[in-house]
């Protein structure tokens, strides 16, 4: 996953959780800080999410823009 990948499914989740705030964990998260990471960090093709006032939504975000 790139950055700009990551940006798009950022804006994608907060849309669908009305939330302006998204906590990106596990190995994504590094995108945040580190943009041009080694490729050996961005192989991963999904990132885990949830909204940081109500976190209860990442299921909403999982099965609407989720695996697959």
């Amino acid at each position: 996953m790139t950055q700009s990948q990551l940006e798009h499914l950022l804006r994608a989740a907060g849309a669908l959780a009305e939330a302006d705030a998204i906590i990106v964990i596990g190995s994504q998260a590094i995108l945040a800080t580190c943009p041009d990471a080694p490729g050996e960090l961005l192989v991963s093709r999904e990132a885990d999410v949830f909204p940081l006032n109500d976190p209860q939504k990442a299921d909403l975000i999982d099965g609407s823009i989720g695996e697959g």
